[in-house]
């Protein structure tokens, strides 16, 4: 009782049609395509390439989650640590970032502002000569 079950997920006969949309897909698609036709059979494998990965990081977030038993749900947090710890999803380090305090990102700005009014200063002052 005291291990969490995990269902394993709906399995779909090669034939079936997919989880997500396929419309909603398209759309992402040409919004992130310069240019060339997206025909049916990229369509279909790319909605199912990603429901792939989603099942995947959702797998590793649940067993992540359980392993922590920080709280029955999952949450940000989860997500955040698992992407910044995994080698394999680093590429998602700026989609889902680890949360920070209003207070640390106003620090954070403050630096930048100051770090780059040195450089404008510097440059600003050559251009007046």
């Amino acid at each position: 009782m005291g291990e969490p079950k995990i269902q394993s997920p709906v399995e779909h006969a090669p034939n079936d049609e997919t989880v997500l949309p396929l419309s909603r897909v398209r759309t992402i698609m040409k919004s992130s395509m310069d240019k060339g036709l997206i025909t049916n059979e990229v369509l279909f494998l790319m909605t199912k390439c990603t429901e792939l990965f989603v099942r995947y990081l959702a797998g590793k977030l649940y067993v992540e989650a359980s392993r922590q038993k920080s709280s029955e749900t999952l949450e940000y947090e989860h997500l955040s640590q698992l992407v910044n710890k995994s080698k394999n999803l680093e590429f998602l380090v700026k989609i889902v970032p680890e949360k920070i305090r209003v207070h640390k990102f106003q620090e954070m700005l403050l630096l930048n502002r100051f770090a780059g009014s040195d450089d404008d200063s510097e440059s600003g002052s050559e251009s007046d000569e």
